[in-house]
């Protein structure tokens, strides 16, 4: 990758939410270009997070919830750095950058992550059932809004979920009508879907696009370990053309620019697509170990560089390892 991205001087990336799975993995990919600086903030103290070693400089920020006083807090740290690249982890951050990109744009930052469109619709579970139902080749789970009278007539077991959520948060099951008539209740002041209770495997893509020239890369696992919050702990790469056809349709669709995570639910027909992340998955380091890198191509896509060429992963089984750091206990000012 040109350690300019075109910009006439070295970068210097801001990297958020460095508590995040895939936090590790994207400042290693970073660090490999020698003249960039690296700078990570979280909510979190610096010695709270074990990832804040790989970084030239750490910032503590408010929670991306407290838009306005994160979104200020961000800018005056992109100002005092001379950051050039921003590059958000999570949902939350992605949700709050997505209405202030201007902010970023005009002070000359790349605020590098997908399409507002492709946002918009990838955050909300039910305008994504809405835009691939009809689609020849994406399947979506279906999907109900909980509100609507027809779900009173699904067969049970049913999930109810945030059209917002993100990994496992909110997620509720309806076992019976008692369920359902309390959780309508109690679920109201928050906009919910509900879907079928299904079976099958939870797989995974991680899919990279280049809108200017529609290049497309994509690495496919199987989540044989998942966290009780859906992140995947041990994994097994995958060579399953339908599942890089499904996930490349769906980049095309929603006209990407740069690097996403779908899951999908096997076990069917075909792949049914249980969520969109527009952003880098928390095992966005698997796809590296496998031999691709993401987050270099990523990149790219914000500045006009070819991505690298797909390539098929060995059919390996990767797990995630937990590695213990120490900080001393910081002076009381």
């Amino acid at each position: 990758m040109d350690s300019q991205l075109g910009s006439g001087r070295p970068p210097t990336y801001l990297v958020t939410a460095i508590g995040s799975l895939c936090a590790e993995a994207v400042i290693q990919s970073l660090r490999r270009e020698p003249r960039a600086r690296v700078i990570g903030i979280n909510t979190l103290a610096r010695e709270w997070s074990a990832a804040s070693v790989l970084l030239d400089a750490f910032h503590q920020v408010p929670p991306a919830r407290e838009i306005p006083a994160y979104i200020a807090r961000v800018l005056e740290i992109c100002q005092l750095e001379q950051v050039t690249h921003v590059l958000p982890l999570i949902d939350l951050e992605v949700d709050a950058f997505n209405p202030h990109r201007q902010a970023f744009s005009e002070r000359g930052i790349t605020l590098c992550m997908a399409p507002p469109e492709t946002v918009r619709i990838s955050r909300d579970k039910w305008r994504v059932y809405e835009f691939f139902r009809d689609h020849p080749v994406v399947h979506p789970i279906p999907t109900w809004r909980m509100d609507d009278p027809d779900v009173e007539q699904l067969p049970f077991p049913l999930h109810a979920k945030p059209r917002d959520g993100r990994s496992s948060e909110g997620l509720a099951r309806i076992l019976d009508a008692d369920d359902l008539s309390y959780l309508r209740q109690k679920l109201r002041s928050r906009p919910y879907v509900v879907q079928p209770l299904l079976d099958g495997d939870v797989c995974v893509v991680d899919i990279v696009r280049q809108r200017s020239t529609g290049q497309t890369a994509a690495m496919a696992r199987q989540e044989l370990v998942r966290t009780s919050n859906g992140a995947g702990v041990t994994v097994q790469m995958l060579n399953e053309p339908a599942l890089i056809d499904a996930a490349a349709q769906i980049a095309s669709a929603l006209d990407l620019d740069g690097c996403i995570n779908i899951e999908f639910l096997v076990g069917g027909s075909w792949p049914l697509v249980m969520d969109i992340n527009p952003r880098f998955s928390g095992g966005v380091g698997f796809t590296h170990l496998s031999g691709y890198d993401m987050v270099t191509n990523h990149l790219r896509c914000f500045a006009s560089e070819l991505l690298d060429p797909p390539i098929i992963p060995t059919p390996v089984i990767h797990a995630r390892r937990y590695v213990e750091t120490t900080f001393a206990v910081p002076e009381e000012r």
